[in-house]
């Protein structure tokens, strides 16, 4: 564990209770929870508040737009080093890491991803986890960088001789902005709690108004994460596109919320990285567990329904004010009967250029109405591999065998052990 880059994980170890990592898929911010032992009142008289003044003073640093002939020399600043990736953000492929304190050369920066050169090849890692050395490029052009006023926390947890043979597994939870400070006893414990989704960034909260002219939604989600000093990831083959669509008194992250369901696509926000994707997607990924009635699990919970959530259709429809003319595109259930007098139809309007795209919004918005109708929950013995967004098979359980995805990933390490509680929902077939 690092604050603010300051590795902390043996001071902080006599202390922790617990620590709770919360994974979601989608529309909810990733957060942490870190519970403290405070029987000396040292977090809450000698850490807390000294903490919380330095996070509350707005810091601003003079970082250097690099070129190619004039490489930037940075330091990496998480404790525990920092993943190389293989794409700006676009591929989540790892190529390695590099401990903190390494110096390393950047080429450019640019959507949060800084271009660096590794093993030869052309590699990127995330502009936030880097800062700046005193050095200065040839070539003297600098920009103004503001450093959001918060605590920065960096989690990772190690699961040693997970399968035994002394082989670990490591889940890298990412990097946190602290949210919330409570002090509760007796006995005396504090309880930090982080949010992937800073409030001290003007994404969550601040209010905006603009109209967006001859733009995509990768365009605009592109530039709303470049504007609040974040990454951006856009994994869908559809990319809306847009005349004119406004924005009016929301933040940022509610104006590209509201978009990316009207488009059919997920909205994740994680290690300060925005991550538009099409959840079909990752449900199409092979299973990555499997979990048997009556192996392997602490408890359980299952569940089906229908209301409100079930939709046999979806029709969308658009008028082309200019010609009149109507495109019209309908998706079904894989088993649906045209003659079943249960059917019942999603009604959805919306500006489409063809039948093709018409149909495709129509199978996205009936998938969005319907992957709740199976449920279930799991707690398991601590598995670092559980994530958001990853597939598995229920084997065992009647009504409930299937296919699901992680929704969300629940890891909690206290006096108890390791366990991690997922959520999951049945993965939709044939549309």
């Amino acid at each position: 564990m690092s604050f603010d880059g300051v590795n902390i994980s043996k001071s902080i170890r006599p202390y922790l209770l617990s620590l709770q990592y919360t994974d979601n898929e989608e529309d909810e911010a990733d957060d942490l929870q870190i519970r403290l032992q405070d029987r000396e009142q040292l977090w809450m008289e000698k850490w807390i508040e000294p903490m919380i003044q330095a996070a509350s003073v707005t810091k601003t640093e003079s970082t250097t737009t690099a070129t190619a002939s004039a490489p930037k020399s940075y330091k990496v600043t998480p404790a525990i080093g920092l993943n190389i990736r293989t794409g700006p953000g676009t591929n989540y492929g790892k190529l390695g890491a590099f401990s903190c304190g390494t110096v390393i050369s950047v080429e450019s920066i640019e959507n949060g991803w800084a271009k660096i050169t590794y093993s030869g090849k052309t590699a990127y890692v995330s502009a936030s986890y880097i800062k700046a050395t005193d050095e200065k490029a040839a070539d003297g052009k600098s920009e103004s960088t503001v450093t959001a006023p918060a605590l920065k926390i960096h989690a990772v947890l190690v699961h040693e001789n997970s399968t035994g043979g002394g082989n670990d597994r490591v889940l890298d939870c990412g990097q946190f902005e602290l949210d919330t400070v409570r002090a509760s006893g007796p006995p005396a414990t504090v309880t930090l709690k982080a949010t992937g989704l800073p409030f001290s960034n003007q994404i969550r909260q601040m209010e905006k108004s603009r109209a967006w002219e001859n733009y995509s939604l990768a365009g605009i989600a592109g530039e709303i994460a470049r504007s609040n000093g974040m990454g951006c990831m856009f994994e869908s083959a559809q990319d809306p596109a847009y005349t004119r669509v406004e924005q009016f008194k929301e933040s940022d992250i509610a104006f590209l919320s509201r978009l990316c369901k009207n488009a059919g696509i997920s909205l994740k926000a994680t290690n300060n990285i925005i991550v538009l994707f099409d959840q079909a997607n990752f449900e199409e990924k092979p299973p990555a567990f499997t979990i048997r009635k009556g192996h392997g699990y602490i408890s359980y919970d299952l569940s089906v329904g229908t209301a409100d959530v079930q939709y046999t259709s979806c029709r969308v429809r658009y008028t082309d004010p200019t010609t009149g003319k109507c495109i019209e595109g309908i998706a079904r259930v894989e088993d649906y009967k045209e003659d079943a007098k249960n059917n019942q139809q999603l009604e959805v309007t919306a500006k489409v250029s063809s039948i093709g795209e018409a149909k495709a919004l129509a199978e996205k918005r009936l998938r969005m109405h319907n992957r709740f109708s199976k449920t279930a929950v799991f707690t398991l013995p601590g598995d670092t591999r559980l994530l958001a967004g990853v597939t598995g098979d229920l084997e065992g359980w009647g009504f409930a065998d299937g296919k699901y995805i992680i929704k969300q990933a629940v890891h909690t390490m206290g006096a108890s052990g390791y366990t991690t509680k997922v959520t999951l929902r049945r993965v939709l077939e044939g549309y």
